[in-house]
């Protein structure tokens, strides 16, 4: 019986949301023993950017039949927008479906209460710390968090008697440059050093700290600073930034809890909001206890060294993937330095997935973007318990994952699916079984970089050598008989020539011209001649086996070059050559027999002379056989 499972659609580039997320949907999911399968997006600001397509067709993957409903995290600007463009069936499926973060038409929402916490943050400011001249940094002007954040900042303003100047409001996009352009367009004002800066995101907050910074300009002495969130980016300056915590946790845990009771067929209201905290801090003067702490220098060496081994290790496993991955240059060192970075991690286990099609592919990757996957996937390494899965193994996509990695037990566990694409062009996907270790800060969305970046150079690299390979089979190889032409002979035969002359080891060259190849053709037809031909080289490639070298070196002349001893050895390959063609007579039940002419030298180590010279003297010594064995033909 197959375990039950809910898929977790979400886009986001920040680790800690991510785990957050995930971790209370399991603690909502403990002891229920379904599994969550969450399908992540690292998305680009644009619907168009070529970079979304590659990452949010992660969402083409889940079969709505697999699951017993879905929960959606895609509060950015073009999460729902991508969904209704390329992955429809999600959103109109049957089953159960929950929205985080932000409301969705026909689907129960599980949102914080924003406008009342960037309400109250704002009034803060103004009753607090008397502050009357406030910029509103913003998000993209349409998305629905900046609209709901604005319209407080607008009635927080209003309510306490403050005008609303329409010159202190700016909207960007949620990034950290934009902090640092909205600082320099407030200065190109006079307006950069307000009583306070309310941004729309923790990001853009500390890029305009930044970009005051350099000025010689700091909060909260010069000017007091407000972001939303609680990321990772509230923690990048001193003082830390006073922020919003939307607790990402508790609307997992919400957004799981209600998406149970949908499933079980419980009325549920359609929309389920929780309040959010005010987390303030330095920046507005409002120190947090970890702030004002005061240490003795032993205990501030503790915090320092634990906070710098911290860092120290979190940027070495980053250095170790742009690195080590980065020259990789063949798929067994590429698996080699992934297996190591993942070891780096506590988790059950991992594998990447490519489309079948990519992997046998050889054209280069160019972005042509079809949402979804082959339905086969080629599984190109894996890793359980810390120990490689070394097979590679075809796998059928709708089974997600290989086998060895699937948990049958009354156990939650959580599978992560990340889209393995190149500039957009989608590769595959790759696994993260029981992943909370990796999502510590942005770790997720660099190591997904690193692996990505690192496999798309790769699979063109290993193209190339495809293509190269036939183009190099296609100069070398006769058309008719697959045996090395001309070209191979000097390419080959050459270097086997020179390698035998440096080690003072004689080289065999064996001369072969067909007998009665032109009766043939009179006699039989073109077509049997081409087939005698076929014959005759398939005798000369068997008995060449991988030592030897053989040759089509003109219509009906041959040549096999090879190491040996002496002469004696020679004689018995000739010997051995003449059986298998009677063999091969015996056995074709045609008219005619497959008979030549041979002659053949031995290469002298000490001698000046070229491998064409031997062909020469080897050619010599044919015609004289062919002289003779014409003349027995005759009496």
């Amino acid at each position: 019986m197959k375990k039950r499972k809910i898929g977790l659609i979400i886009a986001t580039s920040e680790g800690e949301l991510l785990n957050a997320t995930m971790s209370g949907i399991k603690a909502r999911l403990a002891g229920t023993g379904i599994d969550v399968y969450t399908f992540l997006s690292f998305p680009a600001y644009g619907v168009r950017d070529p970079e979304n397509f590659g990452n949010y067709n992660a969402f083409a993957l889940p079969n709505p039949d697999d699951f017993d409903g879905f929960i959606f995290s895609v509060n950015v600007v073009q999460g729902y927008e991508m969904l209704e463009t390329y992955y429809s069936k999600l959103l109109t499926c049957d089953k159960p479906k929950v929205s985080l973060d932000c409301e969705y038409k026909g689907m129960h929402s599980v949102i914080p209460d924003g406008y009342m916490a960037e309400y109250r943050i704002v009034e803060h400011l103004i009753k607090e710390h008397g502050c009357r001249d406030i910029n509103y940094v913003g998000g993209s002007a349409e998305h629905p968090d900046n609209l709901l954040r604005k319209k407080a900042y607008r009635d927080a303003l209003e309510a306490n008697g403050i005008k609303v100047d329409e010159r202190r409001i700016r909207d960007y996009k949620f990034i950290d440059m934009d902090g640092r352009q909205a600082y320099a367009e407030f200065k190109e004002m006079g307006l950069e050093l307000p009583d306070a800066v309310v941004c729309a995101n923790d990001a853009m907050a500390l890029g305009y700290c930044q970009a005051a910074e350099e000025d010689g300009k700091y909060p909260p002495d010069d000017f007091l600073i407000v972001g939303y969130d609680n990321d990772d980016n509230s923690r990048g300056c001193t003082p830390l930034i006073s922020t919003i915590d939307k607790d990402y946790f508790e609307m997992g845990r919400l957004g799981c809890d209600v998406l149970l009771r949908l499933i079980a067929g419980e009325e549920v209201p359609t929309l389920v909001s929780h309040e959010q905290k005010l987390v303030l801090r330095g920046s507005c003067g409002c120190y947090a206890p970890e702030e004002l702490v005061e240490l003795d220098t032993r205990q501030l060496q503790r915090l320092i060294h634990a906070r710098v081994k911290e860092e120290v290790a979190y940027y070495e496993i980053l250095n170790t993937v742009r690195q080590n991955l980065a020259i990789a240059d063949h798929e067994g060192l590429y698996n080699f330095y992934l297996l190591e970075i993942m070891r780096n991690f506590k988790i059950y286990g991992y594998c990447m997935c490519v489309n079948q099609e990519v992997y046998y592919g050889t054209h280069a990757l160019e972005l042509d973007f079809k949402p979804g996957f082959d339905e086969k996937q080629y599984v190109l390494s894996g890793m359980k318990h810390g120990v490689s899965q070394e097979e590679p193994m075809i796998m059928d996509t709708k089974d997600y994952v290989p086998e060895y990695l699937q948990q049958n037990d009354e156990e939650t566990h959580d599978y992560l699916f990340i889209p393995l694409q190149k500039f957009g062009v989608s590769l595959g996907y790759w696994v993260l079984v029981d992943a909370g270790a990796a999502l510590f800060r942005r770790m997720v969305l660099f190591l997904t970089q690193g692996i990505n970046n690192a496999y798309g150079n790769l699979r063109n690299l290993e193209n190339l050598r495809k293509v190269n390979k036939r183009l190099d089979s296609v100069y070398v190889k006769d058309a008719l008989t697959d045996m090395y032409n001309r070209f191979g002979y000097m390419r080959d035969g050459y270097e086997m020539f020179e390698k035998s002359k440096a080690y003072g080891k004689p080289l065999m060259v064996m001369f072969m011209d067909m007998d009665r190849l032109k009766e043939i053709n009179d006699i039989y037809g073109h077509s049997h001649g081409d087939n005698a031909l076929i014959m005759f080289s398939n005798v000369l490639k068997r008995c060449a086996g991988d030592h030897k070298i053989a040759v089509r070196y003109g219509g009906d002349e041959f040549l096999i070059i090879g190491n040996v001893e002496n002469d004696a050895e020679a004689e018995a390959f000739k010997k051995y050559l003449e059986d298998e063609l009677e063999k091969e007579n015996s056995s074709s039940g045609l008219e005619y027999k497959i008979e030549a002419s041979i002659g053949y030298v031995l290469t002298d180590p000490k001698k000046e002379a070229e491998l064409d010279d031997y062909v020469e003297e080897a050619d010599t010594l044919m015609y004289e056989v062919k002289k003779r064995n014409r003349k027995n033909r005759q009496n």
